[in-house]
């Protein structure tokens, strides 16, 4: 049975994630520009986490038609 990934709830976590990503590449550029470039790294790396577990739906369907192909 597949999921529906338009539920309310999940909706507002897919938002969250994607405005929390925002928020640490603003904060990456931001300690980038003050010569922190280590956090820089780390804010950034974790921006790209969370615009990924923005795209979760997408890199699950994208990973299960890829299985689906393989297995044949």
């Amino acid at each position: 049975m597949a999921r529906n990934p338009k539920s309310i709830g999940e909706i507002i976590s897919t938002v969250t994630f994607f405005g929390v990503a925002l928020a640490c590449v603003i904060q990456a550029v931001t300690f980038h520009d003050s010569g922190q470039v280590t956090r820089s790294y780390i804010s950034a790396f974790a921006g790209i986490l969370c615009a990924m577990g923005g795209l979760r739906f997408v890199i699950a369907n994208l990973i299960n038609n890829i299985y689906k192909r393989t297995r044949r």
